[in-house]
């Protein structure tokens, strides 16, 4: 007898001990009885297919507080999945936040930054008191990969070029210039300047088919917009949805709406500037990582037609943030960190994440009083 307890605890030690070590290493399996996710690595780089077989199953071993959601489907077939995180999973009358990847084919680390959300709120559920609350006090969605096809077209290549395809897989169209030649081919439409906010499609380099920042022939021409157009129309969030954060790289900056023109804001933009100048300390607070703050046609230039602009013009969403994550601008890997870097930048942009959903459950709270 006093054998098989010294050996059932054993097993419970080293139970305890590997999980220690696959999370401290990046690679987290849970066996809690609350929240439950397959092991993954998060220093490496997935594929489309392997995160989607992630969230599937995440929402089959989590029912009670984890729900699929396929909001569309892309030029070539493939699914826009992401999750929704609440307890329980049946209420639908919850504040709620938005986390996604982005939509750029080559920015790799936003959507594995977007990945590692999922599995934070997953695997602390029913073991960090503050996650367990975010849990039971929202509706927290999050969509890693919004240009699936794009993506995977960037991922499997070896090609420079390909690797830094920035567009989703949009048909040929045969109207593109490289220098003095027109009539040329060329395939894919900039998604974050496809939607209907200051769309101006008559102006380089936006209206070149062979350019990066091609807007597409009109807005919401794309069906990866048309589906988030219309998800965040739905009765599901529409007037519930407090916060959207869409990951990006690179350069470290965290963006506030507008970003079409200079020195032009909404009226909100102090609430904004403030929250978000909390969640940049949180972040420096945790590896140093200095972000700067404003409008990316202050800091930068103007973008036209951007899927933030959109929904903080069209949406009752008051928080709506761009998050550039590391490097540098000047860092010549940068769309694509090493993989060794993935976790500490998903890591250090959780707890900037954290500040945000803190503030939409205060101020919920001080709504319901």
């Amino acid at each position: 007898m006093l054998t098989s307890i010294l050996s059932t605890k054993m097993l419970l030690l080293l139970t305890f001990v590997t999980s220690a070590v696959l999370r401290a290493q990046g690679r987290t399996t849970s066996t809690n009885s609350n929240g439950t996710a397959p092991p993954i690595d998060f220093n490496r780089y997935h594929d489309y297919y392997e995160v989607k077989r992630y969230l599937i199953s995440v929402a089959d071993m989590n029912p009670t507080f984890v729900q699929l959601r396929d909001i569309g489907t892309t030029h070539e077939g493939r699914e826009l999945i992401g999750v929704k995180i609440g307890y329980p999973a049946s209420a639908t009358n919850k504040r709620a936040v938005w986390l996604d990847g982005g939509n750029h084919a080559r920015e790799w680390p936003a959507f594995h930054t977007a990945l590692y959300f999922v599995d934070q709120l997953v695997t602390n559920y029913g073991i960090d008191e503050r996650i367990t609350n975010y849990v039971n006090k929202l509706n927290i969605y999050v969509f890693p990969i919004l240009n699936p096809d794009g993506f995977e077209f960037s991922l499997t290549s070896d090609e420079a070029l390909i690797r830094h395809w920035r567009k989703n897989r949009a048909p040929e169209n045969c109207t593109g210039r490289l220098g003095n030649r027109g009539g040329i081919c060329c395939v894919g439409v900039d998604l974050n300047r496809n939607y209907d906010f200051a769309f101006v499609q008559n102006v380089a380099p936006y209206d070149n088919p062979c350019s990066d920042e091609f807007q597409g022939p009109r807005p919401f021409s794309e069906p990866e917009t048309r589906a988030v157009r219309d998800f965040l129309f739905s009765s599901e969030v529409y007037g519930k949805l407090d916060a959207l954060v869409s990951m990006h790289t690179h350069g470290q900056f965290f963006f506030l709406p507008y970003n079409h023109k200079r020195q032009t804001y909404p009226q909100d933009i102090d609430d904004l500037r403030s929250l978000a100048e909390k969640a940049v300390a949180a972040i420096r607070a945790f590896r140093g990582t200095k972000y700067r703050l404003g409008t990316a046609a202050d800091l930068l230039a103007p973008a036209t037609g951007g899927a933030t602009d959109w929904i903080k013009k069209f949406t009752p969403t008051k928080y709506v943030y761009v998050i550039e994550l590391p490097p540098r601008l000047s860092s010549w890997f940068a769309f694509q960190l090493r993989p060794h870097w993935l976790l500490p930048t998903a890591q250090e942009t959780w707890h900037g994440i954290s500040v945000i959903i803190e503030q939409v459950i205060l101020e919920a709270e001080l709504g319901d009083n």
